[in-house]
């Protein structure tokens, strides 16, 4: 028994399979989804991706601000990645840099009602963000960092904002702590 194709057919047949394709290869989540590339932020990627696409949503236009490499000199107190798709601000990510005779305080967050987080020195996560820090031991000196992640517009929110945010947390560090060259 012959098939018969209907005109048309053939065409979005193969449109169909290449944007399933395109989607899977950059991390998309499906049709319309912000085509992102393998990683994200501060030139050699502090994200992955297919991870960041959970909060980036649709979109056309993705742009990532960060500068090409991450770091916090004693005069420039932060550093910061910020994604946006259609220039709508999606993810943000940001890392700070104080003396280790100061604290960092997060009220405002406080009032989220945020669960504790044991990565660092210690951290909280709430329902759009999680912030945590730690003490750096680098050839340079000790400092304290602060590392924050947040959700942008809420376009892309993910399913469990707290257990995403918290494993989002985990790979940040670590490349915060190698980017900086802190002491284990």
């Amino acid at each position: 028994m012959a098939l018969k194709s209907s005109p048309g057919f053939g065409a979005s047949a193969i449109t169909a399979v290449l944007v399933l394709v395109l989607s899977a290869c950059s991390g998309q989540t499906g049709p319309g989804a912000a085509p992102l590339p393998d990683r994200v932020c501060w030139g050699m990627g502090a994200f992955a991706g297919k991870d960041v696409a959970r909060t980036a949503g649709n979109g056309n236009k993705v742009r990532d601000d960060s500068p090409a490499v991450f770091a916090l000199p004693q005069n420039d107190k932060g550093t910061s990645c910020h994604l946006y798709v259609d220039g709508d601000t999606r993810f943000s990510a940001r890392a700070s840099r104080i003396s280790v005779e100061q604290n960092f305080h997060w009220p405002s967050w406080e009032k989220e009602n945020p669960d504790r987080i044991k990565i660092g020195s210690g951290g909280i996560v709430w329902n759009s963000g999680a912030a945590i820090s730690f003490t750096c031991k680098s050839p340079e000196g000790a400092f304290k960092v602060e590392l924050v992640l947040t959700s942008g517009s809420g376009v892309g929110k993910p399913e469990n904002p707290r257990a995403y945010f918290t494993e989002m947390m985990e790979p940040y560090y670590q490349f915060a702590t190698k980017q900086l060259r802190c002491a284990a």
